[in-house]
C-alpha cells in the first residue's frame, strides 16, 4: 500500500506541477521564447492553456462558477449566461492563461467588477469586457512584476476618471495596474493622469504620459515597456509610440501583490479606475518585436486600428518647387490597405482625397504656395482608421527671422529700437500689431505700419509688445510677439524732506489717516498682521505686496546700483528685523524713488503697528491763473491755468480734486499743478457766474459735393447772438475745416458743427449740417477711369472742368459749385 502512495503522491505532484507549466501565447503569434508572467483575458490566448477564462459570481444567491471558452476560442457566453441569469455577474478571479498561476482575485463582494449585467454580457466593441466602476479591483500576488516589464492593454476609459495634479503626484492617478505603496520605494502604476495615459514609479516620484486624451469612452490599445536597470519608460498607444522618459532607477524591493482597476492593494488612499478592462498581458522582460505583434493580434481582434508608425508631426517650409521630406504611416496589418488625404485643417477628417496616393509613404507636391497637412486613412480586415495628423507643409512664404525678444526700457519720447522681421517667398505684405499682453493674437492694428521694420512709439506710457502678420499668396503667418518694450518717464528723485508716517496697533487701516498717500496710485498701509501693502490697488497683503513698489536696502544717493525687488525680499522675510535699517524704494508706475528707514513694526499678529521716516518731493511753483467769470451753465473744465496736470479744489487743503464735469458756482477755486508726482501749493482763483440764456441759431443748411469739387467757404448760419462762430468736421477723411473753409479730402459723409461763443447775455450754442462728397467715374486722358485723377476730361477734351466723360461716352457733372 506504501508503494500505491508514493506512485499517487507523485502523480499529484507531477499534475500540480503541470497546472502551473508555461503556456505559449500562440494565439497571440508568440512562441516559447516569449513567456508571459501574466495573461488575462477573456478570449483563449494560448492552444495549451486547459483552464478556464474566470469565475464568476451571479448575484441571485452569491454562487461562484467557472466559465471557460467556446470552440471558437471565445468566451463561453451562453454558459456565462445560463449560469448568472437575469441578474448580475461579477469577477472573483480572472484566470492567468501564462500558466504561472498569477491569477487575479478579488473575495470582497464590494470590490467585484462586474461583466454581466441584469442578463446582458458587457461588451465593447462587440465583445465581451470586464466593468470597474469606482470600486472594483483584483489582487495579484505575485512579485514578478518588479523588475523589467512590458504591458498590454485593451481598454475603454470613461469621463469619471479626473485625478489630476503635478508629475509627483503620479500616485493619486485612476489606476488601471499598479502596486503604489506607502512610503514611495518600491510602487509604480499605470492608468489615467491628466486624462492621459500615465506610468509612474518610485523611489523618487516622477511620471511620464502620453499625449493622446483617453477618458472618452473609446475602445484603445496602450502598451508600455519598464526597464529597471535604466528606468526609461516607454509608452505606445495603439501601436505607435507616444511618450517616453528615463524615469527611475536603482535597487527596488519586490511588492507582494499589484492590483487590477486601481493604483495599490493596500486599503486606504486607493484610486480607482472608471472603465472597460477587455485584455491584459505582461511580460517580466523589455519587448520590441513580440510587443508589435501582439498589438497587430489585438487590433485585429478587437478591431483596434494599431499603427507602428505615424506621419511626422514636425511642420515643413519649402520654396515653391522645394523637396519637403517625406511623411510616412505604417499598419501592423501586413494585409492592411492606406490612402492619403490632404487637408487645409489640423484634423484628420474632412481631408481631400490624393489619387493614386495608396502608399505606406507621401511626397507633398510643392507645386501651388499655401499651407497643408495630411494624413492616412488605412483599412484591415476588421476595422478602418485615419492616422494621426502631419505637421503643417507650408510652400511660398515663410518667415526665416523673428522680432527680437529682447526687452527695451525706453524714457518717454525718446527713440526705440527698430523691429525687424525677414521672410522669404513671393507677393509678401506685412501689418504689424501692438499688444499689452505677450502674445500674438488680439492686438490692435497700427495704421501705416505696413513694412518688415517697424519703430514703435515712445509717446505713451505702459508696457507693450510687437507682432507682425506676414502675408503672401494662400498663406497668413503670425510672427512672435517682440520683447517687452517698456516706456517710462525720466527717474524722479524724492530728496525732499523728510517726514515720519505712523500706523497704531489697531488702528483702521480703511482710514486714510492710517494710510500713507505717496501717489494717487501708491497708498501704503498694514492691517493687523502680516507686511505692508499697496492699498490704493490690494485689499490685503500678498507675495508681491505692496504692487507698484520695489524695494532694495541701500541709500538714495546709490539708487542707481542697488538691486530691487519685493519688500517681503528686501527685508529677508523678517519685518522685524528690518527696523533701522534704509531701504531705497521705486514707484514703478512713476518712476520715483525715494529713501525711507524703518522705525519700529509690531511682530506677529499683534494689532499690525509700525511706522518709518521717508523722503518727500520738492514741490515745484503754483500754476499760472488769474480771477475767471463766465456765462451759466459752467464746469470745471472751463476754468483755464497754466501748468502740468491741473487739478482744481474747493477748499484749500485736504478733500479730492473736482471732476471736470462737475458745475461752477460763484466762489472761490483753488489750483495745484503736479509735477513729477509733487503736487504744489494750492492758489486761490475767484469765481463768479453770470446768468446766460441759450442763443436761437438756424439756417445751416445740408450740402452736397462732389469729390472734384474745389475747398468752398462756410455760409454762417442766423443768430440772434453775436458770438463768433467756429467749424468742425466730423469725419477728416471727408472734409477738413480751417477757419471757414471747407476743405474736400474723400467720398462720404461728414457732420459740419458750427460752434457759437458766448457774448454778453447769450450762452455758447451750437447747430449741425450734413456734408455729402460723392463719387463721379470719369475718363481720364489716358482713357482710364477714375473717381479721383483730376486729369479727366469732357467731350471736348479740356481737363479738369465742370463736366466729364464716362466710360459710355455720356457727358457727367463733376464740380456742383
Amino acid at each position: 500500500m506504501g508503494f500505491y502512495k508514493k506512485i499517487v503522491l507523485f502523480f499529484l505532484i507531477v499534475a500540480g506541477f503541470d497546472g502551473y507549466s508555461q503556456n505559449t501565447l500562440d494565439n497571440l503569434g508568440l512562441t516559447s521564447a516569449t513567456p508571459a508572467a501574466g495573461a488575462y483575458s477573456l478570449r483563449k490566448l494560448s492552444s495549451s492553456y486547459v483552464g478556464s477564462a474566470i469565475q464568476v459570481r451571479r448575484s441571485t444567491d452569491n454562487t461562484t462558477q467557472n466559465i471557460g471558452f467556446d470552440s471558437n476560442g471565445n468566451l463561453d457566453a451562453n454558459s456565462l449566461t445560463s449560469f448568472v441569469g437575469s441578474g448580475d455577474g461579477f469577477l472573483t478571479i480572472w484566470y492567468d492563461q501564462s500558466g504561472t498561476g498569477n491569477n487575479a482575485i478579488q473575495n470582497t463582494l464590494l470590490n467585484q467588477p462586474k461583466i454581466v449585467t441584469t442578463g446582458v454580457i458587457e461588451r465593447s466593441n462587440g465583445l465581451p469586457t470586464v466593468i470597474f466602476s469606482g470600486l472594483q479591483f483584483l489582487v495579484v500576488t505575485s512579485t514578478v512584476f518588479n523588475n523589467d516589464l512590458t504591458g498590454c492593454l485593451v481598454y475603454n476609459a470613461s469621463s469619471l476618471n479626473t485625478r489630476s495634479g503635478g508629475a509627483g503626484s503620479w500616485f493619486t492617478m485612476n489606476g488601471i495596474f499598479g502596486s503604489e505603496q506607502p512610503g514611495r520605494t518600491t510602487d509604480f502604476a499605470y492608468g489615467i493622469y491628466n486624462n492621459k495615459f500615465t506610468a509612474g514609479n518610485g523611489p523618487s516620484d516622477n511620471s511620464v504620459a502620453g499625449n493622446t486624451t483617453v477618458n472618452d469612452n473609446a475602445i484603445r490599445l496602450h502598451s508600455w515597456t519598464r526597464n529597471r536597470t535604466t528606468g526609461q519608460i516607454n509608452l505606445y498607444s495603439n501601436g505607435t509610440i507616444e511618450g517616453t522618459a528615463n524615469l527611475n532607477t536603482g535597487t527596488f524591493s519586490a511588492v507582494t501583490s499589484v492590483a487590477i482597476g486601481a493604483n495599490q492593494t493596500f486599503s486606504g488612499g486607493q484610486v480607482f479606475y472608471n472603465g472597460n478592462v477587455s485584455e491584459l498581458i505582461l511580460f517580466p522582460t523589455v519587448l520590441t518585436n513580440p510587443r508589435q505583434t501582439i498589438e497587430y493580434k489585438q487590433g485585429l481582434y478587437y478591431s483596434v486600428c494599431a499603427l507602428a508608425t505615424q506621419p511626422s508631426s514636425n511642420n515643413q517650409s519649402v520654396i515653391l518647387g522645394g523637396t519637403p521630406t517625406s511623411l510616412g504611416v505604417l499598419s501592423s496589418d501586413p494585409d492592411a490597405t492606406y490612402q492619403w488625404y490632404s487637408n487645409t485643417v489640423k484634423s484628420n477628417t474632412g481631408g481631400t482625397i490624393l489619387p493614386g496616393e495608396t502608399n505606406t509613404s507621401y511626397t507633398p507636391s510643392t507645386a501651388a504656395e499655401g499651407t497643408l497637412y495630411y494624413y492616412a486613412v488605412i483599412s484591415s480586415a476588421t476595422t478602418t482608421c485615419a492616422s494621426n495628423v502631419s505637421g503643417y507643409v507650408r510652400v511660398g512664404i515663410e518667415i526665416t527671422s523673428q522680432p527680437s525678444n529682447s526687452n527695451q526700457t525706453v524714457i518717454q519720447n525718446s527713440s526705440v529700437n527698430s523691429l525687424n522681421v525677414i521672410a522669404t517667398g513671393s507677393s509678401i505684405t506685412y501689418q504689424w500689431y501692438k499688444n499689452l499682453n505677450n502674445s500674438n493674437t488680439d492686438g490692435t492694428l497700427i495704421s501705416g505700419a505696413t513694412t518688415n521694420s517697424y519703430t514703435p512709439l515712445s509717446t505713451d506710457l505702459g508696457t507693450s509688445y510687437y507682432y507682425v502678420v506676414v502675408s503672401g499668396n494662400n498663406t497668413i503667418l503670425v510672427s512672435n510677439p517682440s520683447g517687452a518694450i517698456k516706456i517710462t518717464t525720466t527717474p524722479v528723485i524724492w530728496n525732499g524732506p523728510t517726514i515720519t508716517f505712523s500706523k497704531a496697533n489697531y488702528a483702521d487701516y480703511t482710514l486714510v489717516q492710517n494710510q500713507d498717500v505717496l501717489t494717487n496710485t501708491v497708498k501704503l498701509t498694514r492691517a493687523n498682521d502680516q507686511g505692508l501693502f499697496n492699498i490704493a490697488a490690494e485689499s490685503r497683503f500678498g507675495g508681491v505686496s505692496p504692487s507698484n513698489t520695489e524695494w532694495a536696502e541701500g541709500l538714495l544717493t546709490n539708487y542707481t546700483n542697488l538691486t530691487y525687488t519685493t519688500w517681503q525680499e528686501a527685508v529677508n522675510y523678517s519685518a522685524a528685523n528690518s527696523v533701522n535699517k534704509t531701504y531705497v524704494v521705486h514707484l514703478i508706475n512713476e518712476n520715483v524713488f525715494l529713501e525711507l528707514k524703518v522705525l519700529s513694526w509690531t511682530a506677529g499678529g499683534n494689532g499690525g503697528g509700525f511706522s518709518y521716516s521717508r523722503t518727500t518731493c520738492i514741490p515745484p511753483s503754483e500754476p499760472t491763473a488769474s480771477n475767471q467769470s463766465f456765462n451759466s451753465p459752467a464746469t470745471v473744465a472751463d476754468l483755464v491755468a497754466t501748468g502740468t496736470n491741473i487739478k482744481w479744489y474747493l477748499g484749500s487743503s485736504g478733500g479730492t480734486s473736482l471732476l471736470s464735469s462737475t458745475s461752477l458756482t460763484s466762489a472761490t477755486y483753488y489750483v495745484t499743478q503736479t509735477v513729477n508726482n509733487c503736487e504744489s501749493a494750492r492758489k486761490p482763483i475767484s469765481v463768479t457766474i453770470i446768468s446766460c440764456s441759450a442763443p436761437t441759431i438756424s439756417s445751416f443748411n445740408n450740402t452736397t459735393k462732389t469729390y472734384f469739387d474745389t475747398n468752398y467757404t462756410i455760409v454762417p448760419p442766423l443768430s440772434n447772438s453775436s458770438g463768433v462762430f467756429t467749424y468742425t468736421s466730423s469725419n477728416l477723411s471727408v472734409a477738413t475745416i480751417s477757419g471757414t473753409t471747407v476743405n474736400i479730402i474723400g467720398p462720404g459723409s461728414t457732420i459740419i458743427t458750427a460752434n457759437q461763443d458766448a457774448d454778453g447775455s447769450f450762452c455758447i450754442g451750437s447747430i449741425t449740417s450734413i456734408l455729402i462728397v460723392n463719387n463721379v467715374s470719369v475718363v481720364t486722358k489716358n482713357g482710364q477711369i477714375t473717381t479721383s485723377n483730376p486729369n479727366y476730361v469732357n467731350k471736348n477734351g479740356a481737363a479738369g472742368s465742370g463736366s466729364g466723360v464716362s466710360e459710355n461716352g455720356q457727358a457727367k457733372v463733376t464740380k456742383s459749385n
